[in-house]
């Protein structure tokens, strides 16, 4: 009886804050500056997890308070982007179809989401162009360079489309390692892999007691010592790999599938 109570709450407390995110976006965010945003951010997606019942736990604190370049960390989760956000404000890059979502697409674009059309190699350069605007203006930029996401036991090989920025403009790389445990252990209870439905992921946090996200900032890497992005994306995985523990994998023929259409769409 209490579980159903349990989960119960948790659907009313995220339905609420979901509701109070899209008013915050709608009336709020147009009359303030980035840096309000940020802070409105962290505290929203702090919330969402406690909503869900998630205690964040940060490893290791960002070597800055305002981050401004490329964030870059492996996915398991829907829940990875909160976690991030919980602890500094990124604007995510995310395919465009997700800009036509009802509701939650208005309040991810009103929230500072990067677009990109994957697929339209026409499209590149004013994708990379926007990247480099917004970190001039002081932004983090984050993606996520798998691709897709995995159950949180491996790492699958980093895409390095979207490191071309780093290398043009010269930025600097924040790899990030994130990472789920249920009293203590390592779990996959919140991974979003394959042919999980997000109905299924979402009462699946809601049932689960003792969660905790772990989120580890890795020391930041000098894009303008890497002359390819392929070498840039390499040092990135290695440092991730590292921070997690977890080895790289070849991606499952679900997985290329996926990836291929993604590239396609």
């Amino acid at each position: 009886m209490f579980a159903y109570l349990r989960v119960f709450y948790r659907l009313i407390l995220f339905a609420l804050l979901v509701v109070i995110g899209l008013l915050i976006t709608l009336v709020l965010f147009p009359l303030v500056g980035w840096q309000s945003k940020r802070r409105i951010i962290k505290t929203w997606s702090h919330w969402l997890l406690r909503a869900l019942g998630i205690r964040l736990v940060v490893d290791r604190v960002p070597p800055a308070a305002n981050l401004q370049g490329l964030m870059v960390s492996n996915h398991s989760s829907w829940i990875d982007i909160f976690a991030t956000n919980a602890v500094q404000a990124v604007r995510f890059i995310s395919k465009s179809e997700i800009r036509d979502w009802p509701v939650l697409g208005r309040l991810v674009t009103m929230a500072g989401t990067l677009y990109v059309e994957r697929g339209n190699r026409s499209k590149i350069n004013e994708t990379n162009q926007s990247i480099r605007d917004a970190v001039a203006a002081g932004d983090l930029i984050g993606f996520y360079p798998e691709g897709t996401t995995t159950d949180g036991t491996y790492l699958l090989p980093f895409k390095t489309n979207l490191f071309q920025p780093a290398v043009d403009y010269q930025m600097t790389v924040y790899p990030v390692a994130v990472s789920y445990r249920q009293r203590g252990q390592k779990t996959r209870i919140a991974s979003y892999e394959g042919d999980t439905s997000f109905g299924e992921s979402f009462l699946s946090l809601t049932r689960a007691t003792g969660l905790e996200v772990h989120v580890a900032f890795g020391d930041p890497i000098d894009g303008t010592t890497f002359g390819h992005r392929a070498a840039l994306a390499s040092a990135a995985q290695e440092a991730i790999a590292r921070m997690t523990g977890l080895s790289i994998q070849m991606p499952s023929e679900e997985q290329a599938a996926l990836l291929k259409s993604a590239k396609a769409s």
